[in-house]
Parts: C-alpha cells; structure tokens; sequence
C-alpha cells in the first residue's frame, strides 16, 4: 500500500484550492520500492476549468518522480479517459475533487483504484 504524510496532502489540497477553478497539476516524488510519497514536485503547466497540461519537455529525467496529481474543480474524483492515458506513465494517481464535498482517491498506472495511507505530518 502506499504512503503519503498528512502534510503533503494538506499542501495538494491547499495548491487546488488556490487556483479553483482551474484544475492544478503536479508530480509526486518519493520511493517505488518503498511505496512512499515524500514530496510534491511543481512544474509549469497550462490549466483550465477543464483540463490541464504540461510541456513534457519541461519534465526533469528523474526516477524519483513516481506519480501524478490533479484536481477535479468540478465533479467526482474519478479519472477521465484522458487521465487515465496519462496514469499508464506512473504507479501512483491521485485526484482532488473539489465538488460539494473534498474528498481524494488513488489509482494506479492502469486507472485501477488503489489504496493510499495518509500517515502523521
């Protein structure tokens, strides 16, 4: 099962909120081995109510970036087709819905819903 700490969630929620109602994208680093989540990895992106993007030429070659998120300004934390062609790149996806009520889920590269144990700050 993988790993994040409280406090990496609390920023991913906070980045969302900032640019609602466009959506925010970002990167996950951390460990494959170890399923462990240790950072949030910021990149220009282009974002829109709809959708978001990057410039994968913008992408650092680096193994440590295990995973993606984004948030879902509108609607339910599951993942498009679109995202799901994305997933296919990382073992870990996570989604922010910020609808009526804020609420998280994790997949992994085949768009699989998996589990994800927030741990202490």
């Amino acid at each position: 099962m993988w790993r994040v700490k409280k406090s990496i969630v609390e920023d991913l929620i906070e980045s969302s909120k900032k640019i609602y109602p466009k959506e925010f994208l970002c990167f996950l680093g951390g460990d494959k081995t170890s399923k462990e989540i240790t950072e949030v990895v910021f990149l220009p992106t282009i974002s829109g109510e709809t959708s978001a993007s990057i410039n994968v030429l913008s992408m650092p070659f680096d193994d440590t970036i295990i995973g993606s998120f984004h948030s879902h300004p509108r609607g339910s934390a599951f993942p498009s087709k679109a995202d799901k062609k994305f997933f296919h790149k990382y073992p870990i996806n996570l989604i922010l819905s910020l609808g009526e009520q804020i609420n998280m889920r994790s997949f992994d590269e085949n768009g699989i819903e998996i589990m994800l144990n927030i741990t202490g700050n």
